[in-house]
């Protein structure tokens, strides 16, 4: 019997040219997917510094009132308004400098104002940004994959500066006021009992649609004086002067844009005064007047700093800057004999926190224009949406405040004295207000004092 002798010579050349098809289309990946990882991370980076540079310029050119119609950016026909020629331009200007020049050969650069898609789509006060790049492959090429693409994306917040409730003195930010209550909690603005209430050069915005916007019962003496804007809702008629009439006519303003409930409620972030202990010293030496320094008060004002009695029947002087209160504030006649923050002072009143203000002592508080957040604050009461606590003042001649008091989620309430004037150079922002009383309460409207609210550009997650 004859045996046939097989070789096994060559099978290492088979093995060897497999496990290089397979090490080939290692490298390949690695190198051509090294090449398509590095590119995401560049054009995610370029959109992100694009969008930026594009909600940046989009503010910018708002600030400076540039044209802004149509808002749609960019539109559907020339010609393009003057803010999306700006935000467009730096858009893809800082795309370009990042190696994205919309060359459409190896990359195209978009920019949207609002965004087509996502979760800000159609939202005017975002900017969008996208890139498209087209990454040659090398070793890919033999399997016909001569390109791979790349699409990212980045989101920009864009909010201009603004002045904060511009051209209204008292301002009731509830949507939805309980018309079966009335009053404090229950009409957005209610001016009642027999005071005269003057309103110089600012008028009345109410923030709801519900038909007890207003309410004027008896017919309380209301004058609006010196180009006061009348009053505003966002309601299509729930202004309700039924029975009253005024001279000169009360103007009213329907159908405004509303404030949107919370997003729109801003204040700056709690002071670095609450970290820091509040001290306090006579001056001059011996005498009954104490002056008191910004920083965290436990109480307001402070009984005991430093081991010094400076509250009851004193009179106090505020040094400028801002004053953090941790506790409810409740003003009477016995708390002190004066009290003057004409310096130039804010009042932080930290959440869960109100004010009782029953003024029966002078007192004189400003707010400060240094410069700082706070300028333009008097008054600042924390709150949430959900928990509206009781902000009241009551008094008459005895107060002098300018500054804007800003409590928007306080029912608010302003007592006037018989036989008593009331000055008050300040804005009043709450959730609900009722003025009330039997004196005359002057309300005027200085729009140097009106809070300015810096523009906010942040890039989205």
């Amino acid at each position: 019997m004859k045996f046939t002798k097989f070789s096994e010579g060559g099978q290492a050349l088979v093995i060897i040219a497999l496990a290089a098809i397979v090490l080939f289309g290692f490298t390949a990946l690695a190198i051509d997917g090294s090449a398509k990882l590095s590119d995401r991370r560049h054009a995610q980076n370029a959109a992100d510094t694009a969008a930026l540079a594009a909600a940046v310029a989009k503010v910018d050119a708002q600030a400076q009132g540039l044209s802004d119609s149509p808002t749609t950016c960019p539109a559907a026909s020339l010609p393009y308004s003057d803010v999306c020629v700006a935000l467009l331009d730096a858009g893809k200007h800082i795309a370009g400098i990042n190696g994205y020049n919309n060359d459409v050969a190896t990359n195209t650069v978009e920019v949207h104002s609002p965004p087509t898609s996502g979760y800000y789509k159609d939202n005017t006060e975002y900017v969008q940004v996208i890139i498209t790049s087209h990454v040659n492959t090398y070793f890919m090429r033999v399997l016909g994959i001569k390109q791979s693409d790349n699409i990212v994306q980045a989101v920009a917040y864009a909010k201009p500066g603004k002045n904060l409730a511009e051209g209204s003195m008292v301002i009731s930010y509830d949507p939805n006021p309980n018309c079966s209550t009335g009053g404090t909690g229950g009409y957005s603005v209610e001016v009642t009992g027999n005071a005269t209430v003057n309103l110089s050069g600012g008028g009345i915005l109410l923030n709801s649609n519900a038909t007890c916007g207003f309410k004027i019962p008896n017919c309380a003496d209301l004058n609006l004086i010196g180009g006061a804007g009348g009053i505003s809702s966002v309601g299509a008629n729930n202004i309700d002067t039924t029975g009253c009439t005024f001279d000169p006519p009360l103007t009213k303003n329907f159908n405004q844009t509303p404030i949107a409930i919370p997003d729109d409620v801003y204040w700056p972030g709690a002071p670095p005064e609450c970290s820091v202990l509040a001290t306090a010293y006579n001056d001059p030496p011996g005498s009954n007047t104490w002056h008191i320094t910004p920083g965290y008060y436990a109480d307001f004002p402070q009984t005991n700093l430093n081991g010094d009695i400076v509250g009851t029947k004193k009179d106090i002087v505020m040094d400028p800057g801002v004053y953090c209160v941790g506790k409810s504030i409740h003003w009477s006649g016995s708390t002190f004999t004066s009290l003057n923050g004409s310096s130039g002072v804010t009042i932080y009143l930290k959440n869960g926190f109100d004010f009782d203000l029953s003024i029966n002592s002078p007192i004189t508080l400003y707010a400060s224009h240094s410069g700082s957040d706070y300028d333009g604050y008097l008054i600042i009461q924390e709150g949430t949406y959900t928990s509206h606590g009781s902000c009241t003042i009551n008094g008459g001649s005895y107060l002098d405040i300018e500054g804007l008091i800003y409590a928007p989620y306080c029912n608010f309430t302003v007592n006037g004295q018989a036989g008593e004037t009331a000055p008050i150079n300040a804005q009043l922002i709450g959730w609900d207000i009722k003025i009330n009383g039997s004196n005359q309460m002057n309300f005027t409207y200085d729009p140097s004092n009106l809070v300015k609210i810096k523009r906010r550009v942040g890039l989205m997650k």
